[in-house]
């Protein structure tokens, strides 16, 4: 949901309903390559700023729309990474955060991209994100992150105990939930 936009993806294709108007409308996008990630659960991965959306498919190409979907290019060949699928996409303060099998990218434009390293200047693969304001946590294996003033990735948890299924803030609070241990939630400090 954005703005009172919500967006669905059934049988593969993208739709938008917004408040008030009588039926869904089809994005004409639609998701025919191979699934390259063995997750049944897998789903089109999607970002949405206003009229800027990121749709990332299956297969790991990536498509933006400037214009609430009426267009759509792709601009997988932008990406400075190699990957395979993408696990989450979100957006912060103007930049959208995409978290691939091997990393991390940011964008403010989808036309420049940067990988987001750790301090040792390794990427970091994460499952989910959260955004509170400016900030932005991840959750993965290795951990929980945050991004730091400078754009690296700060861990502020070592480790999970199980795989991340979701992960939210409030009240100061990120709360984890898990396949199989449950939920549990780290009081969040200011930078």
């Amino acid at each position: 949901v954005n703005d009172g936009t919500f967006y669905l993806e059934y049988k593969r294709e993208l739709f938008k309903w917004r408040l008030g108007s009588p039926k869904w409308t089809n994005m004409g996008l639609i998701d025919t390559g191979e699934q390259l990630n063995n997750d049944l659960q897998d789903e089109l991965k999607l970002a949405v700023s206003d009229d800027t959306i990121y749709v990332g498919k299956r297969d790991g190409r990536l498509f933006q729309s400037l214009d609430g979907g009426n267009t759509w290019r792709g601009i997988t060949s932008n990406l400075p990474l190699r990957f395979n699928y993408f696990k989450a996409m979100v957006f912060a303060d103007a930049i959208v955060y995409i978290a691939t099998n091997n990393g991390v990218l940011a964008s403010p434009n989808g036309e420049h991209w940067r990988v987001v390293l750790d301090a040792s200047e390794k990427p970091i693969v994460l499952d989910k994100f959260a955004v509170d304001g400016k900030n932005v946590y991840g959750a993965g294996d290795t951990g929980i992150y945050r991004l730091d003033p400078h754009g690296k990735w700060k861990q502020i948890l070592p480790d999970t105990p199980d795989k991340v299924m979701a992960i939210t803030i409030n009240n100061d609070r990120l709360y984890i939930a898990t396949g199989r241990r449950g939920m549990f939630h780290i009081p969040l400090k200011p930078e």
